[in-house]
């Protein structure tokens, strides 16, 4: 499975109710890389996640194209090879849980491990990213959005993928959290060498984390290229008056 681009999509178009939310687009994520995906809201960015995922469209959704994951359809691959992180993590935690119980319940699903293996696992990696291990028994709900954001990459990384699908997850979070979290994100992107498909409506974060990115507008892919190409010398009319209007911070990511 490790062979070849992780990711490939060739001209996928999606109608729904005869209106046009994906255009023949076309992309690859590398191995191990972070590729970007650029575009304001309704540009069809979350869309080609969900496909990703083979998450549940509209029953009235016409889709035609190819979308390869390792070669094979989504549905055909293992769900634990190809994780999620979402920017709502508040619903994708149980918050009747506490932390402990929903670290466990990935590893339940996915592997064949006894208890003692699956506290050790947990336990090993809330150290790696300098998590006490009395916050396992504090119930979700007592958790920050940027915690929540760790702890939704952390359960990620607890299924061992070999991709992960990120949209807009530091969008939520204040400047200095978004600092951290993109921190992470590089991290485990030089430690472990997981490929990481990252969705975003900020040039300025895609800037310091994507080594290559696609603009989408309206539905289609309107540049790619490797991002200080793209900063340095857009040739599309959006993508100009995406870098024009950007924020910049004082951060340094």
């Amino acid at each position: 499975m490790s062979q070849g681009n992780p990711i490939l999509i060739e001209n996928l178009t999606l109608t729904l109710k005869k209106k046009l939310i994906l255009d023949s687009v076309s992309l690859q994520a590398e191995k191990g890389k972070i590729t970007g995906i650029i575009g304001s809201s309704g540009s069809g960015k979350t869309t080609i996640f969900k496909c990703l995922l083979n998450l549940n469209l509209p029953k009235d959704a016409k889709m035609e194209g190819k979308i390869l994951i390792f070669g094979k359809k989504p549905k055909d691959i293992p769900r634990r090879l190809v994780q999620p992180v979402f920017q709502d993590t508040i619903s994708f935690f149980n918050h009747g849980w506490n932390l402990r119980k929903c670290l466990q319940e990935p590893l339940k699903i996915n592997f064949k491990l006894s208890k003692e293996e699956i506290n050790f696992r947990i336990e090993t990696i809330l150290k790696e990213f300098s998590i006490k291990e009395k916050a396992l028994e504090q119930p979700i709900n007592r958790f920050s959005g940027g915690e929540l954001q760790r702890l939704s990459i952390i359960r990620a990384l607890l299924c061992e993928p070999q991709i992960i699908l990120m949209d807009e997850p530091v969008s939520a979070l204040d400047v200095i959290i978004q600092e951290e979290v993109i921190e992470i994100i590089k991290r485990i992107n030089i430690e472990k060498g997981i490929t990481i498909l990252f969705i975003s409506h900020d040039i300025d974060v895609v800037s310091v984390l994507c080594q290559n990115v696609y603009v989408m507008n309206e539905g289609k892919i309107v540049e790619y290229g490797e991002i200080t190409k793209i900063l340095d010398k857009p040739e599309n009319t959006y993508t100009k008056e995406l870098i024009d209007s950007r924020n910049l911070t004082d951060i340094k990511y």
